[in-house]
């Protein structure tokens, strides 16, 4: 995204300081799509935040078109720390109105209604007043909200407009199971292999009502899916230590990455889509793994990392003398790539 950058240098010769401003470049885009070959890029210029930015596009390895770059970011990451690279901070069920940038403010009293259709055109406020919070950013959300309205216009009170419908036709948030399958396609399995896979994953961090957490140390990445508790959303959360799917209070600010809809497709000679699935969740006595791919192990731990020698059998484990609590499952793949799914024990 182009910005404004403010640089002050010291002219020791002439004796005087300089200030001048100076705009990011765009690369040259053609708009073309990548090819067919995972880890081709290409590029798409859109409007977005009033002005004409030029992003990186990318061939996952799950075949699909993603950006290389968050939304609101100016490149694509080169190291985990890379600021520019950080992009924006959405709230799920929230679009372009100003709310999602690093410095919005916090606001501790909720819209009315407390839902996309509270914002009318957009409010650059950031909902967020604390755990559990009535006030926080939708906190009566249900299951069956959506994310996937074509503009703020088209907002209602059980869908928010989609951010990445801005750069065009076909594109979108993507799902929690298309996250899920380009993990396992991309096999990350922490902050590292995220930075170094197709997609150029970086850990931006968070926000919530106690401001910007963990930048550079952890990844928190919407979804467009919902989530069965209320309030909240689907999201990737990926760590020094761990990659997962997981759910969050809808208030807290996110990355964005978009994913294009083509026909332009890999074959399936080429690739082989992973999609996998835990359910229940929660889980009382049995839990069942579904995946489209040869499953090789499967290893429960608690949130201490102690393993709790659970036995996987016929797609899947009994846990009913599991204490209460939250576990998480780590399932090897035969083809070599490894995913972790957050399970609750009630």
């Amino acid at each position: 995204m182009n910005r404004l950058s403010c640089i002050f240098c010291r002219l020791s010769t002439a004796g005087f300081l300089l200030f001048f401003t100076h705009e990011l470049k765009s690369q040259t885009c053609n708009l073309s799509d990548p090819g067919n070959t995972p880890g081709d890029v290409g590029c798409v210029s859109f409007n977005y935040r009033a002005q004409m930015v030029t992003y990186a596009t990318v061939r996952g390895a799950d075949g699909k078109i993603w950006l290389q770059q968050n939304l609101g970011s100016t490149k694509v990451a080169s190291s985990l720390t890379d600021a520019d690279a950080y992009g924006d901070l959405f709230q799920w069920g929230r679009w372009d109105d100003g709310h999602q940038l690093r410095n919005s403010v916090l606001k501790a009293t909720s819209p009315v209604p407390n839902n996309p259709s509270g914002l009318g055109g957009g409010d650059t406020g950031f909902y967020s007043a604390g755990y559990n919070s009535s006030s926080n950013w939708w906190s009566g959300g249900i299951t069956s909200d959506q994310w996937s309205a074509e503009n703020a216009s088209a907002a209602t009170a059980t869908a928010g407009a989609d951010p990445c419908k801005v750069i065009g036709q076909n594109w979108r948030l993507p799902t929690v199971e298309e996250i899920d399958a380009a993990l396992v396609a991309e096999n990350i399995s922490e902050f590292n292999s995220a930075l170094s896979s197709h997609l150029k994953l970086i850990p931006a961090g968070m926000k919530d009502y106690s401001g910007l957490y963990s930048p550079g140390v952890r990844l928190y990445l919407w979804s467009a899916s919902s989530s069965p508790y209320t309030g909240s959303g689907q999201h990737l959360y990926i760590s020094q230590y761990s990659a997962l799917t997981n759910s969050a209070g809808r208030n807290g600010g996110m990355s964005v990455r978009c994913i294009k809809d083509t026909s332009s497709m890999l074959g399936t000679s080429d690739y082989k889509k992973n999609t996998i699935s835990v359910y229940p969740n929660p889980a009382h006595d049995m839990v069942y793994i579904r995946t489209d791919s040869a499953i090789e192990n499967v290893q429960v731990t608690d949130m201490a990392g102690r393993k709790t020698g659970a036995r996987y059998s016929d797609n899947r484990i009994n846990v009913q003398d599991f204490p209460d609590g939250v576990y998480v499952i780590e399932i090897t793949l035969k083809n070599g790539g490894k995913i972790l799914k957050k399970m609750i024990k009630k």
